[in-house]
């Protein structure tokens, strides 16, 4: 009798012993999904949304930083120009000759403790040219506070000088316009941190920009100058003084490949863009030479100030570098003037990091012409294998789309902006270098093909 007891109770023991182990286990990996959860959207470095319509397209490009008071913030900022537009959608008359078109991006620029972020609104509803809104904010990372441009000059008589500075650096917006055109100059250069909220420190000086009307009209477009610490520095409080030294120009020289490998492979290439994006880009380039692969970034010029080194690394590293105009607005709908400055301004600011202009335009949403064509003076790439990165973000669906398509000469069409984008092609690549494909830039695939290519015509593939 008291064995079948000892025999029960221990039954009962390992009843409530694998009770307890299996409920351990469940609050174990509850804890785990929660924690990764959490671990997930801390390192979540940046926001992408897209939404298309058959009466507009919207596209919201803005960085977390984890800091309660400056996500807020721009989150505010993004939910508030969103609704308005969508509002302004609901109301409209349909079908409309062109599609409402809404822009959002949010750049950032840190120099020392500071965090600069300026946030720019483009959304084109009808009439003559888009409607731009700027809204620009600094943090002090140490003192976690707000700051304004006067917080920075030793006191107010130090700061009332920043209109004749900035004048010095605005002598071509003296145009012989009248008195009217100087009042307009001087009113928008007073010294008042509204007229100065957009700003940033920077290695080479003070950078201020004034939006289109600030300072002139619509037709001038937006103003940047930059005020050197030489000018700066009596005026600075001494903890934000900076170096006067000027530095060497930086030569860049890109890797050239030996493409007579590759005279007998099948080609491909992979195209990327609404670039660059330090995080995901950077995935990208640490594994293309696994693949023996280089590709063609067409990048947005008001991404590139923020994401500079990365496009160096791109180009160093022998990947091409093209045109995606700066602000991604619809070409169709703009001025002759204001294509040229979407264009212009792209091929400076990429100049200016890598040192060369690029030969090569993708205009947003592929929508190209003859007249387009011309100003840009570069040569229009499209693409023929689309997958809907964008819109799936999912890695297999993504390699599953470009492994169904792929043939010999193909131009695929991606995103750098998306880790699943980049996770797709890797995994593509891994699969088609069986196949016997080789991976090669737009340049270098011409060159292969002995293609002469010409600024007249739309490249979908080079076969």
């Amino acid at each position: 009798m008291a064995v079948y007891k000892n025999r029960t109770k221990k039954r009962k023991i390992k009843k409530k012993a694998l009770f307890f182990g299996i409920l351990f286990l469940i609050i174990f990996l509850f804890v785990l999904c929660f924690s990764v959860k959490i671990i997930k959207k801390r390192t979540e470095k940046e926001v992408h949304q897209i939404e298309e319509t058959d009466t507009y397209t919207l596209k919201i490009d803005y960085p977390i930083f984890h800091i309660k008071k400056v996500d807020e913030k721009i989150k505010t900022y993004v939910d508030k120009k969103r609704d308005e537009f969508l509002e302004i959608n609901e109301k409209v008359e349909k079908p409309l000759t062109s599609k409402y078109d809404f822009l959002l991006n949010v750049t950032k620029g840190e120099y020392q403790d500071l965090l600069n972020v300026h946030m720019n609104t483009l959304s084109y509803t009808g009439g003559a040219h888009y409607m731009r809104d700027d809204e620009s904010f600094h943090y002090n990372k140490k003192t976690k506070q707000f700051m304004e441009l006067s917080d920075f000059f030793k006191d107010k008589e130090s700061f009332d000088k920043i209109d004749d500075l900035a004048y010095r650096h605005l002598t071509d917006l003296k145009k012989e316009d009248g008195n009217s055109r100087e009042i307009w100059l001087r009113r928008g250069i007073a010294p008042d941190n509204v007229n100065y909220q957009h700003f940033m420190f920077k290695k080479s000086g003070l950078e201020i920009l004034f939006p289109p009307y600030q300072i002139g009209p619509w037709s001038d477009g937006e103003i940047k100058i930059t005020i050197p610490y030489q000018e700066l520095n009596p005026f600075l409080k001494e903890q934000y003084k900076g170096k006067t030294k000027e530095t060497k120009e930086e030569i860049l020289i890109p890797q050239i490949r030996d493409l007579t490998k590759y005279k007998d492979k099948k080609l491909i290439a992979f195209t990327f863009d609404d670039g660059p994006n330090t995080s995901t880009t950077n995935l990208l380039l640490d594994s293309l030479d696994q693949y023996d692969a280089r590709v063609t970034f067409f990048v947005l010029g008001n991404r590139i100030d923020s994401n500079q080194e990365v496009l160096k690394k791109a180009f160093l590293q022998g990947n091409q570098i093209g045109s995606h105009t700066y602000n991604h607005k619809n070409l169709f709908v703009l001025k002759q003037e204001d294509i040229l400055k979407e264009i212009n301004d792209t091929n400076e600011k990429i100049k200016e990091v890598i040192g060369e202009y690029p030969t090569l335009i993708r205009p947003p949403y592929g929508n190209t012409n003859q007249k387009i064509k011309q100003l840009s003076n570069l040569y229009t790439i499209l693409w023929d294998i689309g997958t809907l990165d964008w819109k799936y973000k999912n890695a297999e669906k993504i390699c599953e789309e470009i492994i169904k398509n792929a043939y010999d000469g193909a131009i695929v069409l991606l995103h750098d902006i998306y880790e699943s984008s980049v996770r797709g092609a890797l995994m593509t690549m891994e699969q088609l270098s069986k196949e016997g494909y080789a991976f090669v830039n737009i340049e270098e695939m011409a060159a292969l093909k002995n293609k002469d290519l010409n600024y007249e015509e739309t490249y979908y593939h080079l076969k």
